[in-house]
């Protein structure tokens, strides 16, 4: 075989081998296109508390809302997941979503609910919950949270989150709703924040009818720890109803104000 017809078979081969390429190429891309989503995970995950508020077949329907057909009749490269993702980032109760296709093509949707920290009662009447970062979420019968009542002098949340001006009339309130649910004996004794006309905070108990006044929301875990140590040391010598109101506005201070006489329970 001469030089030039040797030269022409081997540009032959490389040709035939780039065409099988191409050809599996295709082929693959074409099987990509074709390919459904062999089934759907979901998880929910909640990192304050075991109470979760999003149920999987709440995700179910905002999966079927989106898409408007049963996933596993719709090609992998149709799901687009992107807009998923950017759409159930739209629903109130979800932080963050992460979706994906795993090597068997199962579409796994990640979701990381949002935390109520405080129910807030304004004084225009409207109630709604707040979570750590200042978001707003509706109140629905769909879903219930034992979380502190807020009310009193609250002005209302406008938007979707706590504006600049919002936060910094707020971030009072939301510090010591954090403290309280970090605090395991707060967080089973107090039922609500209520802030008056000079921007104090007073708190109150579930059982019992004293008032706990703190003032403002420094130093805040000390004032918890002040009140633990309040009731241990008097609510089992004294009893409950017997003290009127508990002061904890100063540092290093509890002043307790008795009832001129017992209430009854």
């Amino acid at each position: 075989m001469n030089t030039k017809v040797k030269g022409l078979v081997i540009i032959l081969v490389n040709i035939l081998i780039l065409v099988g390429v191409a050809i599996l190429w295709m082929n693959s891309i074409r099987q990509q296109r074709i390919l459904k989503s062999q089934g759907l995970k979901i998880q929910i995950f909640n990192s304050v508390s075991s109470e979760t508020l999003l149920e999987k077949s709440d995700i179910l329907n905002w999966l079927n809302e989106f898409y408007k057909k049963d996933i596993r009749k719709i090609p992998a490269y149709s799901l687009n997941l992107k807009k998923l993702e950017e759409y159930l980032l739209s629903q109130e109760l979800v932080k963050r979503a992460d979706t994906y296709l795993d090597a068997k093509d199962q579409l796994h949707v990640d979701i990381y609910q949002r935390n109520p920290l405080v129910r807030i009662m304004d004084k225009s009447g409207h109630q709604y919950f707040l979570d750590e970062d200042g978001f707003k979420i509706s109140v629905s019968q769909q879903y219930s949270t034992r979380i502190p009542v807020a009310t009193g002098n609250l002005t209302s949340v406008q938007g979707k989150k706590l504006s600049v001006t919002e936060l910094s009339y707020y971030q009072g309130l939301l510090d010591i709703a954090k403290a309280i649910r970090k605090d395991t004996f707060a967080n089973s004794l107090i039922e609500q924040i209520d802030l008056d006309e000079n921007g104090e905070f007073t708190l109150i108990p579930k059982i019992g009818n004293e008032q706990i006044f703190i003032g403002s929301s420094e130093i805040i875990e000390d004032k918890l720890d002040r009140l633990k140590l309040f009731y241990k040391e008097n609510m089992g010598r004294q009893g409950w109803n017997y003290y009127k109101l508990v002061n904890l506005k100063f540092k290093g201070q509890i002043i307790g104000k008795k009832y001129s006489r017992k209430v009854k329970s």
